[in-house]
């Protein structure tokens, strides 16, 4: 009986065992990645939990690509841009495996192993340790797909953890190649000179068009340089060699203008991330080309853009003369000061900021759209410097990538709102930094 008792409890130990490293192994995958997630809604909020009353995260546009991580309830915990959040699971396409550009993915751990495909059957590329960068361009299951030394390779998403931005260029001996030395000068404003060839590495100072420059190297997309006595490296398309024009087919530092909303993203193809929205006539500074996209600068941030919707002329922004209509919005907007803020609310028993608009604009006789970015599209567009009472404002999410957010100007620098923020309707000023930093355009209906 000794004997069988002490086997039987010998299981049952070794089940306990089984079971606890069951539950260690679930939970550090908890934060894997076990998939992408594309965006079927015009519009769609990431929010901090797994619920409406969450707080608004960032806004992402239709045809987004998210990394899934997880479920819960109905929702999605993703992974956008260097932010984790939970997204509606009924307005994502889920797919186990999915190619855009995710971002930065940071090792966490030594001699994590690059794997030629997505599985620890496939042959090691090589093996990198906590710290080292490369850019992840898809996924696959609980699998990244990454750039690494040249090569596609792959590495376990528990592995590493991905942030917004571009990883440092890598090359396969680590070092740049030489280049005879040659004389340049800075194009461009603002130029940085960084400690490496890549938008990962510290910044050591910025630079002014003219600035001159002796190039002593090269490492893919960007020059060894000395610049007033400082090494560093500046990326191509901003230095124009001695007895050269560039080479970009591209004038470095021409402005352009936007012919309708469109999309900054953060590579020269659609499968690259929304950096943020341009609105119509926002004005850029083209910086290089790639195929048919454009290298651009907009607010200190830069991106690219189809070449199709720019314009080397400013486009013509008259605005319409203001009715005595907008005075009686305003008026009809401010018996709701106070109500609360409730998510998808579009009546006084709670608004959110477009079922606000909304509301208030049928509540005086017009039928204007529902959310915020198709409002956008209503009416004719206003310069900020000729607002009117009544106008409909438009501003970018958190993020400042997308639109995410509306209100109606009421004269004075100030408007009327549904904040989730303050959770009620109420009246900002357009010169708090918060709404100041994220204007993105003003449309007059009335």
């Amino acid at each position: 009986m000794d004997r069988k008792l002490s086997t039987l409890l010998k299981v049952a130990v070794v089940m306990a065992i089984m079971m606890c490293l069951c539950v260690s192994i679930a939970a550090a995958n908890a934060y894997a990645s076990e998939g992408a997630g594309t965006v079927t809604a015009s519009a769609l909020n990431i929010r901090s939990g797994p619920n409406t009353s969450s707080s608004v995260v960032s806004c992402v546009p239709r045809g987004t690509v998210l990394l899934v991580n997880d479920t819960a309830s109905g929702w999605y915990k993703v992974w956008y841009q260097g932010s984790e959040g939970y997204v509606r699971a009924d307005y994502i396409s889920f797919s186990a495996s999915a190619d855009a550009n995710f971002g930065t993915g940071t090792v966490k751990g030594t001699g994590v192993r690059v794997r030629s495909g997505p599985g620890t059957g496939y042959s090691i590329l090589g093996t990198v340790n906590s710290g080292a960068s490369m850019s992840v361009t898809g996924v696959n299951g609980n699998w990244y797909r990454v750039s690494y030394n040249g090569y596609t390779g792959y590495v376990r998403s528990d592995y590493m953890t991905v942030s917004a931005g571009s990883a440092p260029a890598q090359s396969q001996t680590g070092t740049s190649q030489p280049a005879q030395n040659r004389e340049g000068a800075i194009k461009g404003y603002g130029v940085r000179l960084r400690s490496g060839p890549g938008t990962g590495y510290s910044i050591l100072g910025t630079y002014s068009s003219g600035t001159k420059l002796t190039v002593t190297g090269e490492s893919g997309d960007w020059y060894a340089v000395t610049v007033g006595g400082v090494k560093g490296y500046v990326n191509k398309p901003y230095v124009t060699l001695s007895g050269t024009s560039g080479g970009t087919g591209t004038s470095s530092g021409t402005a352009a203008w936007t012919t309708t909303a469109v999309n900054m993203r953060s590579g020269p193809g659609t499968g690259y991330a929304v950096q943020r929205v341009l609105s119509r006539g926002a004005k850029v500074t083209v910086t290089g080309q790639s195929g048919s996209w454009k290298k651009v600068s907009y607010n200190g941030a830069e991106g690219y853009v189809r070449q199709d919707y720019l314009t080397s002329t400013e486009p013509s922004q008259s605005t319409p003369a203001a009715s005595g209509n907008g005075q009686r919005i305003v008026t009809e907007a401010k018996k709701y000061l106070g109500v609360r803020y409730v998510y998808g609310g579009t009546s006084p028993s709670g608004f959110d900021c477009s079922g606000f608009v909304y509301y208030v604009y049928r509540m005086c006789g017009y039928s204007i759209a529902r959310t915020a970015t198709a409002q956008n599209s209503m009416g004719s567009y206003v310069s900020r410097s000729d607002l009117a009472p009544g106008d409909i404002l438009i501003f970018y999410n958190s993020a400042v990538t997308a639109i995410g957010h509306a209100g109606i100007y009421i004269g004075n620098g100030q408007f009327i709102h549904a904040s989730s923020g303050n959770g009620r309707v109420l009246i900002s000023s357009l010169s708090e930094s918060y709404y100041n930093t994220r204007y993105y355009s003003a449309r007059r209906v009335a």
